[in-house]
């Protein structure tokens, strides 16, 4: 009888284990905090758990980690040799609680000890026979890594910490796989007893503990004595730091998805060292703006991610501070030009040297003019784009028609154009509707990667990009090439002239009222977005695209970019040279004198002959051009397209000199333009004559210190001069 009732309870033990069921969603349940982490890893924001808790699961022990061995050696030695149950540690509590009459010695393992912080319940010997069955279940599911990794994913580790991760970065700011010996077996001694030991506020107790969890290492043959006396005598600087608060305007727009809370880690898109810099140049920079707000995304063309994207300077300012100018809709000022050219591009309809109509029209109630208050009469697409002139860009949506260019703003993802294409008329081209920066920079990287549309990622992923063609190649190369180059670059550094910068396209706006400035420069790699501005929507004569927005832009570009290298836009094959007549940018007639090369869309861009040669060799313009430059007639009988204009540098302006930079990257475009393109113009500067140009190409002349008179003449008799002034 004896005999059989030892058989059977083993025999019924084995059939529990295999029939009765394990817990499995108490084992993984966990008051899980959500680490919003940049693309690295690193903490931007910390979403507490259920109950307040700081629980960063996830820990993968390692056997070269300290805080592993320190934790076996502390709380269960032989851990790595039994089932789930220790039986010498049980015969030895129980013949110690014996011996002394009260309980002074328990036999809990680490699988027991998960068992019991999966689910709590009375201590009583039912749940330690309750808590011993599950442990030798849990040793039949899981491996002893696995089981270890429960365990350090749910001890606690004083006040709300719950687990070694949060423990190790809360008490020494680092990930557990970090720790030294020393700060392993200060930690590992916490979980006994987290309340009476935390070190931050009894370090007298914790320390005894640390002393403990080293000598029970030593006798485990974990360490040696020399490892031992090192580490007490290490001197610990506990880091109980504040939660991070990185990118705020970041993580308050993307939130906590709920799919990755089964993880507990959100991997964001965000660089954080590229934030760290966008956050820094906007600050330093608007120190130099009367606007009181700005902001700044950074795109990977790519991939979609979002790498950088600040909403204010300050995000603790009063009242505004906490305003996400980054998906704040805000009017679009000229950023919207380039998707028009690009447009009439991949339609055939004009190529970067075709004329376009720069004179003074009025549509009904609609009077559009320059920036400027100049007009020039025609002008060619690449130097109205470049210009960023109204009246030509009114010209290229006329063309293209005004409900397609609508459509096409839609297509490259502007959700804040929510009325029909007749609500905005033609002047949508001029920034007659809002825009949210962050939707701007992204319908730039459509041209950036070559005319395919994709949606913004906040979360990194490997999965393929999905892409909607919206332009060909060759138009955003087209566009992002009239957009760069040495003479662009120069423009944007203002006071300083051509000093070499990394190759990039930029396109500026300024809205009506002079309430927002914006910049977006790109390449293929990378989209830089600046807006400036009040976020009352006051307006300031400060808050000028080139002036206010382009400083930070350049800035950004120059920091993401030291060495001033960066890759340059590739030129598709459909786009090839042909020869254009010099004044309309057609196909060259019979009559027409002066050619250029021009860059067009093979099989695409027309082949229309000349329209203003057709009779002979004298211009013959459309009826409002015509009748402009008639208007403009001077008295020597000189229309205004044969007078001769400086085009850079503009009137009374100030450059800087600076010492450290080489002469020969300190040089000032000079650049005129008369009507005949191969007209030779001569430059003087301080009545010295310092070199020949063509008309609309730029003579390069170092700079010098001093008050400067420079005029520009040709053999007509034509002049035109300008002064500046060169610090």
């Amino acid at each position: 009888m004896v005999w059989g009732l030892v058989l059977l309870v083993p025999a019924a033990i084995w059939l529990a284990l295999h029939v009765v069921p394990f817990p499995e969603a108490a084992l993984n349940h966990l008051p899980r905090a959500v680490v919003v982490a940049d693309r690295h890893g690193a903490p931007l924001r910390i979403r507490l758990g259920a109950g307040g808790f700081d629980c960063r699961a996830g820990y993968q022990p390692d056997p070269s980690h300290w805080i592993d061995q320190a934790i076996v050696a502390a709380e269960d030695q032989r851990f790595w040799q039994h089932g789930g149950i220790d039986p010498l540690a049980l015969v030895r509590a129980i013949g110690q609680n014996i011996g002394s009459g009260r309980r002074v010695s328990g036999a809990s393992t680490i699988s027991t000890q998960v068992i019991r912080m999966a689910h709590p319940r009375r201590r009583t010997l039912l749940t330690k026979a309750i808590e011993a069955f599950r442990a030798l279940q849990l040793e039949r599911r899981c491996d002893k890594r696995e089981i270890l990794a429960h365990y350090l994913d749910r001890a606690p580790f004083g006040g709300n910490i719950v687990g070694i991760e949060a423990a190790a970065q809360r008490y020494f700011g680092k990930r557990p796989a970090h720790l030294s010996l020393a700060e392993a077996a200060l930690l590992a001694g916490l979980p006994q007893s987290p309340s009476r030991l935390r070190p931050d506020r009894h370090p007298e107790r914790a320390n005894v503990r640390q002393a403990y969890v080293l000598e029970r290492m030593e006798a485990c043959g974990q360490i040696t004595p020399q490892q031992r006396a090192d580490a007490l005598a290490q001197p610990l600087s506990l880091r109980p730091g504040r939660y991070p608060f990185r990118a705020p305007h970041f993580c308050d727009w993307v939130g906590v998805p709920t799919s990755p809370r089964e993880k507990g880690l959100i991997t964001t898109t965000l660089d954080a060292e590229w934030q760290r810099i966008a956050e820094g140049v906007l600050r330093r920079r608007l120190n130099d703006n009367a606007a009181t707000s700005g902001a700044i995304v950074v795109l990977d063309v790519q991939t979609g991610a979002v790498r950088a994207l600040v909403g204010s300077p300050d995000y603790f300012a009063p009242r505004a501070g906490q305003v996400n100018g980054a998906t704040a809709a805000r009017a679009a000022g000229s950023t919207l030009k380039p998707f028009a050219y690009a447009l009439a591009f991949d339609r055939g309809l004009i190529t970067p040297a075709t004329m376009l109509a720069d004179v003074p029209m009025r549509f009904r109630d609609f009077d559009p003019q320059n920036y400027s208050p100049e007009f020039r009469g025609v002008v060619s697409a690449r130097e109205a784009l470049v210009l960023s002139l109204n009246l030509p860009a009114i010209d290229v949506v006329r063309r293209t028609g005004p409900a397609r260019f609508h459509a096409t703003l839609c297509e490259v993802g502007l959700t804040t154009l929510t009325h029909p294409a007749e609500h905005y008329g033609l002047g949508l081209v001029l920034g007659g509707a809002e825009v949210r920066l962050l939707e701007l920079a992204n319908a730039y990287a459509c041209l950036a990667r070559g005319g395919q549309w994709a949606p913004v990622r906040v979360l990194e992923s490997t999965a393929a990009l999905t892409l909607k063609p919206v332009f060909s190649p060759e138009a955003c190369w087209l566009v992002s090439e009239m957009l760069s180059g040495n003479e662009r670059a120069m423009d944007a550094t203002g006071h300083l002239a051509d000093v070499r910068l990394p190759p990039m396209a930029w396109k500026t706006g300024t809205s009506a009222g002079l309430r927002d400035a914006w910049t977006v420069a790109w390449n293929p790699d990378i989209v830089v977005g600046v807006w400036v501005g009040n976020a009352d929507g006051s307006g300031s004569d400060t808050l000028v695209g080139r002036l206010a927005a382009t400083p930070i832009a350049w800035d950004m570009v120059r920091q993401l970019y030291p060495d001033n290298t960066g890759p340059a836009f590739a030129r598709p094959a459909g786009v090839e040279l042909r020869t254009v007549c010099a004044v309309s940018g057609g196909v060259p007639g019979p009559h027409c004198t002066q050619h250029i090369e021009d860059w067009s869309i093979a099989q695409v861009s027309r082949h229309t002959t000349c329209p203003v040669h057709r009779t002979g060799p004298e211009a013959v313009w459309p009826a409002a051009v015509a009748s402009f430059l008639n208007r403009r007639m001077t008295p020597a009988s000189e229309s205004p397209m044969a007078a001769l204009r400086i085009l850079t540098p503009a009137r009374d302006s100030v450059y800087r000199q600076m010492p450290s930079h080489e002469t020969l990257c300190q040089q000032l475009a000079l650049e005129a333009a008369t009507d005949r393109a191969d007209e030779t113009l001569h430059w003087f500067i301080d009545d010295r004559p310092v070199g020949q140009s063509r008309s609309g190409q730029p003579l390069f002349w170092p700079l010098e210190r001093g008050h400067h008179q420079i005029v520009c003449a040709s053999a007509r008799g034509l002049s035109d001069g300008v002064q500046i002034v060169v610090e």
